[in-house]
């Protein structure tokens, strides 16, 4: 697609020991995203390796290209059942923390009644 200049840097960002879907995948995400690429095949002793060269301006464009199209790496993420003690230690955080909400509501409303409640006679009353 982009016709490569000895001088301009460039960027690998994918390597593979082989032509195949995963290679044409990533082109074609970084064909839909306009960014141009070039692959160069590397040969050496231990078998022919096939580099996806952006140019390094591109280079990050690239990479969001490419974990958009969902070519990026993949975690695994593990759902692990939490123990016994650790569902008590969050069920007791979280009654603490519902307990000084509680307590922190209760001390705003006295602060909020009280200067109503101790206040004078005022001068409107006609019991004064």
């Amino acid at each position: 697609m982009w016709d490569a200049v000895s001088a301009e840097p460039q960027a690998v960002v994918f390597v593979s020991d082989r032509t195949g879907a995963a290679l044409r995948r990533r082109e074609r995400c970084l064909r839909l995203a306009g960014v141009p690429h070039a692959v160069a095949a590397e040969r050496r002793p231990s078998g022919t390796y096939y580099k996806l060269c952006v140019r390094e301006t591109d280079a990050v464009a690239a990479h969001l290209a490419l974990q958009m199209g969902g070519c990026g790496r993949s975690l695994r993420l593990r759902e692990q059942q939490p123990t016994p003690g650790e569902s008590l230690r969050d069920m007791a955080r979280t009654l603490w923390d519902e307990a000084v909400l509680l307590w922190t509501s209760f001390v705003d409303l006295i602060r909020r009644a009280t200067p109503l409640l101790l206040g004078g006679p005022r001068a409107d009353d006609p019991a004064s």
